[in-house]
């Protein structure tokens, strides 16, 4: 996978898609070198005969290359139909991208063309490379910086030095020259007809043609300057403000030791190197502990049979698919944390709420993850006599203690060492898993799991909801954080499955295999709910205490750095103005005060899981149902600029939004039961509809799905004409 971070093997980058932003014109007047205003043009000296120049002419030139992509209009037209037909969003994504990286190669044949046809050098090969251009408009690659040309007004002896004149005629425009130093603009004849005509991935390559200043690298630095109307610079949300647009970035890895500098900015293009694949190892090993066995075993308890307890599991994961998936597409988009993207949802202010709940699921998933490996390492060590003298509380805190030391340093330093990180842990928690399921399946009696009775099916509802609780839901608010260094030229639809499935296939196997141990052993099932790591001893042999605490810590780490650094990331969103780094140290320093708080008061693992992690997947999902849904109807990309300041595409408050995620938490809330005292108070509405919340029905805590298809459906009803006014507003 060491190849994941290279640019493809033609030494190109995919080329970027930048979303909406002011549309300009893709229309391309023909091009004539002008004439000087009031000068008559003078007759040129018959050349003389050169005997080298006549060996040049005689070279002919290789096939012309013949354009295969869409031209923009009808680009946009073909996308703009889909839509208006019911097409799938990300189908509509597909072909865009299909589409740019076509362009990409077209760009490059043509390079190569132009470049032989440049070497032979005669007229008639410069004015074919002249007219061979205009076929090619919004596909030839060039660098457009910012304050890069400037109308000088009709070309005369005054003209700067290296000005390239040219003359429209077709539009009534006498003359113009491009100049370094200033910004793009567009003759205001242009304007009124055609402005609104083009797509904008054609500000990626804007059509001028002609001999253009060079940069030391060769990259030509051109705009458009005719007529005088000045164009506002295009901000685009995908490339900020201020940075030149470049087709072809080159691309950047930063070293694995480096500082991560993005925050709540989107990240640099040049590094935004990672393929689809890569979220695949990037989610695994958060998702690959031991201690999804024990979750197996406690899903079986419930009362169901084998058959049921897998069917719920995969059903969860499968759920579980949506908000990773789509929180995924999210990041890769806009190159910006999911809480930050979450403000085009909610609004700049209306978003603190969501933001804040983040921080609070950040906080409490990290503290019980961390929780659950200095514990389950404590009662391994003791348990095998590695502890000394030390008593399983200490032993306990000290690990803990460790493990918070080791996730803040590579959350801290960020990206580039947890990507690295992620990658070893992945492969060493695959062979864990083998190993694992290798010494323990002595424990397996297939005929008496399967002879296990089938219990109430109400209780799949229920197992349905643990899991994606579990899985789908304590990731989902941070599901875009390390989606925002994916390379924007590849492929959405990829990253969107690849990231879920990396989530999702360890977690499936693990559990479903817990819960084969289960109701293979009423023994077993009964001590992987007690004492699941003793449960777990028992089946392995003495030797494998060490790979079991590794297992156990290695996958459980991963998860709890992951907190942290979205954590941080939430801090912000909420308001907090404070470097990534300082947020990242607030964010742990608080995450472990939890963790402590948790290891001498909770004795209940099961408490923890089923009471105080549903109550948190309540609002979570409702967010994930608004959020999901908004994603799956835009058609545009976020204008990354107006999600950092007030003012400009979005509001301040979506009420519609907001509104409805605090209804659909209060409905959820009525529909969830808790054994825990102080939450007691869930499941007003089983009362009134006279269901015991203690009973089959009231203990599914269904009200997590509840909560889940109201914010799916809201924006379905009343955002679509909101998400379409952000996007024309954007243009």
């Amino acid at each position: 996978m060491q190849g994941d971070d290279e640019a493809n093997e033609d030494g190109f980058a995919d080329t970027p898609y930048v979303s909406s932003g002011r549309r300009r014109s893709t229309y391309t007047p023909p091009v004539v070198l002008a004439t000087p205003v009031g000068r008559e043009p003078e007759p040129e000296p018959e050349p003389e005969p050169d005997p080298v120049a006549e060996s040049t002419e005689t070279r002919s030139l290789r096939e012309i290359p013949q354009r295969r992509s869409l031209p923009d209009d009808d680009l946009v037209r073909i996308i703009g139909d889909d839509s208006a037909n019911g097409g799938d969003t990300l189908s509509a994504i597909e072909q865009l991208e299909s589409e740019l990286r076509l362009r990409q190669d077209e760009a490059k044949q043509f390079g190569e063309w132009e470049s032989e046809a440049l070497a032979v050098g005669t007229p008639e090969a410069l004015e074919t490379v002249e007219r061979v251009r205009l076929s090619f408009t919004g596909v030839i690659p060039i660098q457009v910086p910012a304050d890069s040309a400037r109308v000088a007004g009709p070309p005369g002896d005054d003209a700067a030095p290296g000005a390239s004149p040219f003359a429209f005629p077709a539009t009534g425009a006498e003359s113009v020259t491009v100049e370094t130093g200033a910004d793009p603009v567009l003759p205001s004849a242009f304007e009124p007809e055609v402005a609104n005509q083009v797509n904008e991935v054609d500000r990626v390559a804007p059509e001028v043609f002609g001999p253009f200043p060079v940069t030391s690298e060769g990259v030509a630095i051109v705009t458009t300057s005719v007529g005088g109307t000045q164009i506002d610079p295009v901000p685009s949300p995908w490339i900020p403000t201020g940075q030149p647009v470049i087709a072809d970035p080159e691309l950047h890895r930063n070293p694995v030791f480096s500082l991560e500098a993005s925050g709540l900015e989107p990240t640099p293009i040049e590094q935004r190197v990672g393929k689809a694949a890569r979220m695949f190892w990037l989610w695994f090993t958060a998702n690959s502990s031991a201690v999804s066995i024990a979750f197996g075993g406690a899903l079986f308890s419930l009362g169901m049979s084998l058959r049921q307890a897998i069917l719920a599991a995969f059903i969860g994961v499968a759920i579980s698919f949506l908000p990773l998936g789509l929180g995924t597409l999210a990041g890769k988009w806009s190159g910006q944390p999911a809480m930050v993207v979450s403000r085009a949802t909610f609004g700049l202010l209306g978003n603190i709420l969501p933001s804040a709940l983040a921080v609070i699921t950040r906080l409490f998933w990290g503290a019980v993850l961390l929780w659950i490996v200095a514990s389950s390492s404590a009662r391994i060590l003791v348990g095998a006599n590695l502890g000394g003298s030390l008593s399983e509380l200490q032993v306990t805190v000290i690990a803990a203690a460790v493990g918070f030391v080791l996730c803040l340093v590579v959350a801290f330093f960020g990206y580039p060492l947890f990507a690295r990180i992620q990658l070893v842990l992945t492969i060493v928690s695959a062979v864990l898993i083998v190993t694992l399921v290798a010494v323990s399946w002595h424990a397996v009696d297939f005929s008496t799991a399967l002879s296990r009775p089938d219990g109430p099916w109400i209780l799949v509802v229920t197992g349905i909801v643990l899991v994606f609780s579990f899985v789908g839901l304590i990731w989902a608010n941070g599901s875009a954080d390390v989606a925002r260094y994916q390379r924007p030229g590849s492929s959405g639809a990829a990253a969107s499955l690849w990231a879920p499935f990396g989530a999702g296939l360890p977690a499936f196997l693990l559990i479903g295999y817990g819960a084969v141990l289960a109701a293979s052993s009423t023994s077993t099932a009964e001590g992987l709910v007690q004492s699941p790591m003793d449960a777990i001893m028992r089946m392995v042999p003495g030797w494998f205490a060490v790979p079991l605490i590794a297992m156990v810590a290695l996958s459980l780490l991963s998860g709890v750095t992951l907190s942290v650094y979205a954590g941080a990331f939430a801090l912000q969103a909420v308001g907090l103005r404070v470097q990534r780094q300082w947020a990242i140290m607030i964010t742990g320093g608080v995450l472990f005060v939890v963790t402590i708080m948790l290891t001498f008061t909770v004795t209940d693992v099961v408490t923890v899981f089923r009471d105080v992690a549903t109550s948190l997947a309540v609002p979570v999902a409702a967010w994930a149902g608004i959020f999901g849904a908004e994603m799956m109807i835009r058609r545009r990309r976020f204008d990354t600029e107006s999600l950092l300041g007030r003012g400009s595409v979005y509001p301040a408050v979506n009420w519609v939004n907001l509104g409805m995620l605090v209804v659909a938490s209060a409905i959820g809330y009525g529909f969830t039961s808790a054994a825990v005292g102080w939450l007691s108070w869930q499941g007003y509405g089983f009362r009134l509809f006279d269901v015991l919340p203690t009973g089959e029905l009231g203990a599914s805590d269904i009200g997590v799905m509840m909560a889940l298809v109201l914010g799916l459906i809201t924006p379905l009803v009343a955002g679509v004409g909101t998400v379409r006014r952000q996007e024309s507003q954007g243009l």
